[in-house]
């Protein structure tokens, strides 16, 4: 994570410090002119924030509980965060590594 990421998920968490750090393949429109910026996923304790940088900020977050039905699309190559109807993006480029990581962490955290 970059400098602005870092102190984007500070400011909105505080110094709670994420369990996993996932840059996503997919890019999001967050306002600069030429190119699209990256989307972050990570795993706190208890929730799922998704955020991203540019001259717009981007940050989400859901409740681990209500994510129980997430998973991996092999067709699309995609994390699909279930229950989340309310996030923006609830769908990530990830590869099956990482979204088997994320799955693990979501798993550890439900049986808990």
């Amino acid at each position: 994570m970059n400098k602005l990421e870092q102190q984007l998920l500070r400011d909105n968490l505080g110094d709670a410090e994420p369990r996993l750090r996932l840059r996503t393949r997919a890019k999001i429109d967050t306002g600069r002119w030429w190119r699209k910026s990256p989307l972050w996923l990570c795993v706190m304790a208890d929730e799922l924030v998704l955020l991203s940088v540019g001259r717009r900020r981007y940050f989400e977050r859901i409740p681990i509980s209500r994510s129980r039905q997430t998973h991996y699309n092999q067709s699309t190559g995609e994390l699909v965060i279930e229950s989340a109807e309310a996030l923006q993006h609830n769908c990530c480029a990830v590869s099956p590594r990482d979204a088997l990581r994320v799955l693990q962490f979501l798993k550890s955290e439900t049986n808990n």
